[in-house]
């Protein structure tokens, strides 16, 4: 059994208490931002851009691109995310930050190395790089990642279903919040009206219907990439993530509920945004990503209404992950999918020109 394991223990005997140390601080933050900062609640979150797209598919090389120096577009770091979700903790943090001595920066810096050095195997970590928001939720006890210190449980997993199996009571109470924090980063950041708020999660792909209520002048990207390499590639992700909770390898079964969780997050997808055009939305496959980044993230700019223009550095920073995976073959798909897996449209997929 996982949980009377060593590892468990060993790992809970830390964990916990800094969760709940953070859990405690963070929301007393939350609240004291109604206070000292009441101004975040009139913060404008205008024409935001949800990168929707499976995990594996590319997102964190759009993230990263769109929040280049120069472009018109904000997304949380994952510093601010686990120990900065409020405005008062950000303005003291970087406020203390700015008066740090360079030997205390290097320093932070080499732990922030030693703390992401396994997990940057398969995708590049950092606290001072932006990130998925969904982990902001972490601090109301409403995101999926919550469930992960919970393997072979159903631990909060009905939130991969967000659309279709929460209630909306409980939908609207998380997404409500959600947009509160939005506004207290671009508020924190003093960010003016042309800002545009940029998330990528793969959590959203469960959560378009909400999405579109509570930002209805929001638009989706999509990186379309083949299941033969999303699965393996999640399970490889997915394997490091747990390592936190348990030293016992993927099951079977954990397998497989993870391909439906993949699969489930698809579906919804082309429900949402196909069937029911609940957002404008565009498509980049990821070949075009990878083999021509600079014109596949400029035809993006041009399809948000943007005259921005990226510029791939001489020196790519671009992350390529060093974990290998077997791409499934055809049969061993068909085994696994409930339904035939979908395309999208051919008037929704950018047309990205050759690279010169």
């Amino acid at each position: 059994m996982r949980a009377w394991r060593w590892h468990r223990m060993s790992r809970v005997a830390w964990l916990i208490p800094l969760f709940m140390a953070l859990l405690i601080l963070n929301n007393l933050a939350l609240a004291l931002d109604w206070l000292l900062f009441p101004g975040f609640r009139n913060q404008a979150v205008k024409r935001p851009v949800f990168v929707v797209s499976l995990p594996r598919t590319g997102t964190t090389n759009v993230l990263h691109a769109l929040n280049s120096p120069g472009m018109s577009f904000s997304s949380m770091a994952l510093w601010e995310c686990l120990i900065a979700p409020s405005v008062i903790q950000r303005k003291v943090l970087r406020w203390i930050w700015k008066r740090l001595p360079n030997a205390a920066r290097e320093l932070v810096f080499q732990l922030d190395k030693k703390m992401f050095g396994k997990l940057n195997a398969v995708h590049n970590a950092s606290l001072f790089l932006h990130e998925e928001d969904e982990l902001v939720l972490m601090w109301s006890l409403s995101t999926i990642y919550v469930g992960l210190f919970y393997p072979e449980s159903d631990v909060l997993r009905d939130l991969y279903h967000f659309d279709e199996r929460i209630s909306e009571k409980k939908k609207a109470r998380i997404t409500r919040r959600y947009r509160r924090l939005v506004q207290r980063h671009l508020y924190a950041i003093g960010a003016s009206e042309e800002v545009r708020f940029l998330s990528k999660n793969p959590a959203m792909a469960g959560k378009v219907k909400s999405v579109a209520q509570h930002f209805p002048d929001a638009q989706a990207v999509v990186i379309e990439r083949p299941p033969h390499n999303i699965f393996p590639s999640t399970q490889c992700l997915v394997s490091i993530q747990l390592e936190t909770a348990t030293d016992v390898p993927i099951s079977d079964l954990e397998r497989r509920a993870i391909y439906e969780i993949l699969e489930g997050f698809r579906r919804n997808l082309q429900k949402q945004l196909v069937e029911m055009n609940r957002l404008p939305y565009a498509v980049l496959t990821f070949s075009d990503l990878v083999h021509k980044r600079e014109a596949s993230v400029n035809a993006l700019l041009r399809w948000l209404g943007h005259s921005d223009s990226f510029h791939e550095p001489e020196r790519s920073e671009l992350h390529r992950s060093k974990k290998s995976y077997v791409a499934l073959a055809d049969e061993e798909l068909q085994e696994i999918l409930q339904k035939p897996w979908p395309t999208w449209p051919s008037d929704h997929v950018l047309d990205v020109p050759a690279s010169h």
